[in-house]
């Protein structure tokens, strides 16, 4: 019994710290998606956020004595998505993504549409009940790229809705949370509750393409992603008729290369009055180096922090060694502010790429710095899948070791099966070198590659190409 107080007082512990941390702030948070979702504090923080958002639609069907349909019915009235996917498991289009140009690019200004998908939800009137409408005079209301049209004779729900989340978000929570006139606990709070609203924001407009929603309905979450692509396509030609050059675009942001600030003013105006969408200043990057593969690429701002697409060396299981790897690549890039800096920053992310490869090859990590960390979410026994960390921990269990779950399970690659073993039972000559490199490889490739280093050579091994480079 002395046990099960002691968890029980732990487990109260835990669950009055995280309420109570900086001033109540989860407390608040789980109470303003109560309102939002009209759900009571247990069903709101056991359930999804797509169950809050369901929530929240049967909460105003009701209240307006609406009848909720089925997603057969639903489905039956308006019909599917008419664009095809390219990538695969999708069920229509996307959003447009540009291939940038290989190469180093240096004052890259960076334009970022605030809300893109609620904005077009909220005014473009994006609801399963008032999409492909029944009026024969609404058809004329085409979305762009689609054959569906939207109903001019009344708003839906989802676009009242989400339109009001996204007013709320972005006229009153975005500028206080940068409001320096408050006290910073303040500003924390209005940040944290401004990030959070942008997560339903962008989940309310998801879910409509989710089967597993119960107001599933493809035609808008396919409406939506297709003036996204008519939106942002219309920005660029519009910003290079303006004289712009536009180096890249992502879904709801388009860099744009030494900027003239009066044009991007007018960029920014033009937007708001022909596409009725936000477009708002976001950042500005000393430099931008390109690999010339979409959403891959390294910028440095000019508060000397790095922006870094297509690394995984955050993850948190990743080893020590190349944590460490990473934060010194991220230190030195950090440092450029000119051409010439740059050149010299390859230089020596080149030479620390090399003698990471050479510390591998030698075996001159420890285990601790070679060790994936990783916890198990289950005892091991229930495991279908044997995993990696769980095939060690089983190996830590034969050896009488009180694995459980919850148990944060160290191990390093090995030569031979199974593969894996944990520290405490492991050598560091039965460590896998290859498996090792594979992963260096996979960590920075690619922003090696945007970098125009080539990790191969790196390696010591030439492609043929580079003798005639």
């Amino acid at each position: 019994y002395m046990e099960l107080a002691a968890y029980c007082l732990r487990d109260a512990q835990l669950t009055l710290a995280f309420t109570t941390f900086q001033d109540n702030l989860l407390l608040k948070l789980i109470i303003l998606f109560m309102r939002i979702a009209k759900m009571s504090m247990e069903d709101v923080t056991r359930q999804g956020i797509s169950n809050w958002i369901r929530n929240m639609l049967y909460y105003e069907h009701r209240k307006r004595g609406y009848l909720i349909p089925r997603k057969d019915e639903i489905i039956a009235v308006k019909g599917e998505a008419t664009t095809a996917a390219k990538i695969k498991g999708k069920k229509y289009l996307g959003a447009i993504v540009l291939k940038p140009p290989a190469g180093v690019y240096f004052n890259v200004a960076v334009l970022d549409f605030t809300s893109l998908y609620p904005s077009i939800v909220k005014t473009r009137n994006l609801s399963y009940e008032v999409i492909n409408c029944h009026h024969p005079e609404c058809r004329s209301n085409t979305i762009p790229g689609t054959s569906h049209w939207v109903c001019t004779k009344r708003q839906g729900l989802t676009s009242m809705l989400i339109g009001m989340l996204r007013d709320i978000r972005a006229l009153w929570f975005k500028p206080m949370s940068k409001d320096k006139s408050l006290d910073p606990a303040k500003r924390g709070l209005y940040s944290v509750v401004e990030k959070s609203l942008k997560v339903i924001l962008n989940a309310s407009y998801g879910v409509m393409g989710s089967t597993n929603f119960s107001l599933y309905c493809p035609p808008v979450a396919e409406s939506t992603t297709a003036i996204g692509r008519y939106v942002i396509t219309k920005t660029i030609e519009k910003a290079q008729s303006l004289g712009l050059q536009v180096i890249y675009g992502d879904t709801d942001s388009i860099f744009i290369y030494n900027p003239d600030q009066k044009k991007i003013e007018e960029l920014v105006e033009w937007a708001e009055q022909e596409l009725k969408v936000d477009l708002d200043y976001d950042k500005t990057y000393r430099f931008v180096t390109f690999s010339g593969l979409k959403k891959n690429y390294v910028g440095v701002l000019t508060n000397g922090d790095v922006d870094i697409k297509g690394l995984l060396g955050k993850k948190r299981n990743t080893p020590d060694f190349l944590k460490k790897a990473f934060l010194d690549f991220v230190k030195i890039l950090g440092q450029v502010h000119t051409p010439e800096d740059f050149e010299r920053a390859k230089h020596k992310i080149r030479e620390l790429a090399r003698d990471v490869y050479e510390r591998l090859r030698n075996k001159r990590y420890s285990l601790d710095e070679l060790a994936f960390a990783m916890m198990l979410s289950k005892h091991p026994s229930h495991y279908a899948v044997l995993s990696q960390h769980v095939k060690a921990a089983k190996l830590l269990m034969a050896y009488k070791k009180d694995i459980d779950v919850g148990s944060i399970i160290r191990f390093v690659k090995v030569k031979g099966s199974p593969g894996v073993k944990p520290i405490q039972l492991a050598r560091i000559d039965e460590v896998d070198v290859n498996k090792y490199v594979d992963h260096l490889r996979t960590t920075f490739e690619q922003v090696l590659t945007a970098l125009g280093i080539d990790f191969d050579e790196i390696l010591g091994n030439r492609s043929i190409t580079s003798f005639f480079s």
